[in-house]
């Protein structure tokens, strides 16, 4: 426990609440909205209070972080989806470029795990088939964007996966995407009331939720990556305990780059040194620094 934390809480639309990390002196021009993963909501990133700090520092209060609370953080992303969640990410982007948001000039969204999944998804599907000037962003951080599929799948037995896969198939093909799963499947994904879709979109192979595997080719890529007309940054941690051994890191991150336009991808991306999941517990000494730094850089030049 490192708190308390001082800030300013936002109502951006109804049931939906940001948490702005300020001292309340001023407000400041610009804004790194970060969304976190899987059963996140506040502070449960632990770089986050130290992104911050160091963001208000640096730049002279000209940055701040905006942590967004969706319908899907905590325990709400079992029954959610990627769409949900960019759709609300949209109005809090759209709420911080109006009056009562303060009419922030610049804002980058920076994503964790899943919130790579929204942040992607933001980029490569609600921008391109909106020219809404008020949801646009200035920037992307993928901060862990790792593979669910992967991830769930060196853990799962692969004649059981192949059982789970299809009897979700069988449900979803009934127009049944939206059925709560039996508790023996909610164990399997950390014990959170999760529905067919969901599950299914998280573990199958080129489901909604699959942007980062490594068997994805660049034919899948140039639909994601390949689209992106915003300042793109990725870090992708060199200890991420989430990420199958057989994944070929550098490589991956690689594979990104060629899709990307070059106008568009950050020099600054890379896998960072010693760093797990979070940059958390496990880190080596000055990962999270690096991680904070080099967000730093990105936010500079943007």
């Amino acid at each position: 426990m490192t708190g308390p934390y001082k800030g300013t809480l936002h109502d951006y639309a109804p049931r939906l609440t940001a948490f702005e990390f300020d001292d309340g002196a001023q407000l400041a021009e610009n804004v790194l909205v970060f969304i976190g993963g899987l059963t996140d909501g506040l502070l449960t990133v632990p770089y986050v209070p130290n992104l911050a700090a160091s963001l208000s520092k640096e730049t002279n209060s000209k940055w701040v972080v905006v942590q967004a609370l969706i319908t899907s953080s905590y325990d709400g992303w079992g029954t959610g989806s990627l769409a949900r969640d960019v759709e609300e990410l949209s109005l809090l982007v759209k709420y911080l470029r109006s009056n009562k948001g303060g009419q922030r000039k610049k804002i980058v969204l920076m994503g964790h795990l899943t919130g790579c999944q929204d942040t992607i998804t933001y980029l490569s599907k609600l921008l391109v088939s909106n020219d809404d000037q008020s949801i646009q962003l200035d920037g992307a951080i993928l901060q862990a964007p790792v593979s669910d599929s992967e991830a769930f799948g060196s853990e799962v037995e692969p004649e059981k996966l192949n059982q789970l896969l299809a009897e979700l198939k069988d449900l979803l093909d009934k127009g049944q995407g939206d059925t709560l799963l039996p508790d023996e499947w909610r164990k399997l994904m950390l014990n959170t009331p999760i529905n067919a879709y969901r599950f299914h979109s998280l573990v199958s192979k080129r489901g909604d939720d699959d942007y980062f595997s490594s068997y994805l080719d660049k034919s899948d890529f140039e639909k994601s990556f390949g689209v992106v007309k915003t300042p793109i940054l990725v870090l992708y941690g060199e200890k991420d305990e989430s990420v199958p051994s057989f994944v070929d890191r550098e490589k991956l991150v690689d594979s990104w780059r060629q899709s990307t336009d070059p106008k568009y991808w950050s020099p600054l991306s890379k896998v960072l040194k010693g760093a797990t999941h979070n940059c958390g517990p496990g880190s080596d000494k000055g990962a999270e620094e690096d991680l904070i730094q080099t967000v730093l850089k990105f936010i500079s030049n943007i």
